[in-house]
């Protein structure tokens, strides 16, 4: 038992160690900026043990971390570089109108064409607005259905993530052991400092359950201004919704004069038209950021007229101001980028993601571990649990452990994901790429075998 035990150590200690030796640089710039940022860094998913990896650049689907380690890029910003880093059009996008300023306290023509570019893409998107973050955009699309249907109450999805505002904060990453029923989830907050208060307006129901979201829907329709759902839960693990469980939410949320919006703030790279065109779902509002704003900060929310023009000056007046919402860097470099995300380079896109997870599957097979590969197109994410992932639950049984292992041994090895298990190819890798992501990872399944036999023996065939 012991001589197991050993080996266990000995495991994690060579993935650690080699992260270390690669990275002193990265350790080094750590440690002082934990004198001024708390933590270390602004940003808390990108905090990981032993320390965090400092970047020096990006160049196609390449990073180049400051110790001269070179990545292909699985993460792209956590889905928001569809094309890579420094893509040229945006690139040259940004150099033009920097040159004729980066802000302005009046319109600018580029706001409008990027709006027309995005509602021309979105068959359920009539008007739009921006903003600065996928939380700006989640949060003013709360706030226009409530508005609309003059109800305070959201329906969320348990392990839905949609941004850092109090009612979305409900249930992101619950600990089972105060989450409730699986049928009827507890509200639970995902961070100190959200007031008791929220959770009597927040009401969280498992995905893809129908019966339990329609039940209540139907119940309590006096009371909701929306449902708030991603087509594919990113957070959670990158699970898709069933079909039939999305049709049926624009089908319950319509009959009873409910709200449906739309997250699409990872998803929107699915398709031309979003992921929502692949479910052939129109929503109420649609949330939107990452990707439409070329690699700057962005956000957008959009919807039918009759409920976006609740935030016309001429009709509605409600408020949603910012000081650098529609400002004409982030509108040209979302241009550029959405001009080239043509049918057919989100054709390529997904293609590499379906080759990377089949390779996934396939190295779970070959060296016969219980894995499962989730997602959709090019958004996927592994899972160390030997059934099906459906919903946050089957996903938050998963060995974190080995989920952390795994993030530092694909590093050592020269690929950069997220921690939490997802990958997301860019429009500019080639197979050659993917291929060499799968041969990096069936290597590193087999360095950890020796911690799987030992901590989840469960997942081994």
């Amino acid at each position: 038992m012991s001589e197991h035990w050993d080996k266990v150590s000995e495991v994690r200690d060579v993935i650690e160690s080699t992260y270390r030796r690669r990275t002193p640089r990265s350790a080094e710039l750590h440690a002082a900026a934990q004198r001024y940022l708390p933590g270390g860094d602004t940003r808390t998913i990108t905090f990981f043990d032993p320390h965090p990896l400092y970047t020096e650049r990006g160049q196609g689907c390449r990073l180049y971390d400051v110790d001269g380690n070179e990545y292909i890029d699985f993460l792209n910003n956590y889905t928001s570089l569809i094309h890579g880093h420094a893509f040229p059009p945006v690139v040259e996008a940004i150099a033009r109108q920097a040159a004729l300023g980066t802000a302005y306290a009046a319109c600018a023509e580029n706001q409008q064409q990027l709006a027309e570019l995005i509602a021309g893409r979105v068959a359920s998107v009539d008007q739009i607005r921006f903003c600065n973050s996928g939380t700006e955009a989640t949060m003013n699309a709360v706030r226009a259905a409530r508005a609309f249907t003059g109800r305070d109450k959201l329906i969320k999805m348990e392990g839905g993530y949609h941004g850092t505002h109090d009612p979305v904060e409900v249930s992101v990453h619950p600990a089972l052991d105060q989450a409730g029923p699986a049928s009827h989830p507890n509200p639970v907050p995902d961070s100190p400092g959200i007031p008791s208060s929220v959770l009597g307006d927040v009401i969280v129901v498992p995905f893809n359950d129908r019966e339990a979201v329609g039940d209540l829907i139907r119940q309590r329709r006096d009371e909701i201004a929306a449902v708030l759902v991603e087509p594919v839960m990113g957070v959670a693990g990158a699970i898709p919704a069933e079909r039939e469980y999305l049709s049926y939410l624009r089908q319950v949320t319509a009959e009873n004069g409910v709200l449906l919006i739309c997250d699409e703030v990872m998803t929107f790279r699915l398709d031309w038209g979003g992921a929502q065109a692949i479910y052939e779902v129109e929503p109420d509002l649609t949330a939107l950021a990452k990707i439409i704003g070329g690699g700057l900060p962005v956000g957008a929310f959009g919807g039918r007229r009759e409920i976006m023009s609740l935030f016309s000056p001429l009709e509605g007046g409600m408020s949603q101001s910012g000081t650098f919402n529609g400002n004409p860097l982030t509108m040209a470099a979302g241009i550029a980028a959405m001009g080239a995300l043509t049918r057919e380079r989100v054709a390529h896109c997904n293609a590499l993601g379906d080759r990377l997870a089949d390779g996934f599957r396939a190295a779970f097979e070959e060296t016969e571990i219980r894995g499962q590969v989730t997602g959709l197109g090019s958004l996927f994410n592994v899972h160390f649990v030997a059934g099906p992932v459906r919903n946050y639950r089957d996903a938050a049984s998963a060995d974190k452990e080995l989920s952390r292992l795994l993030h530092l041994a694909l590093l050592n090895r020269g690929i950069f994901a997220a921690r939490r298990g997802m990958f997301n190819p860019s429009t500019v890798m080639a197979e050659a790429d993917v291929d060499q992501a799968v041969a990096a990872f069936k290597d590193a399944l087999l360095e950890l075998k020796p911690c799987i036999e030992k901590s989840s023996p469960h997942l081994l065939t």
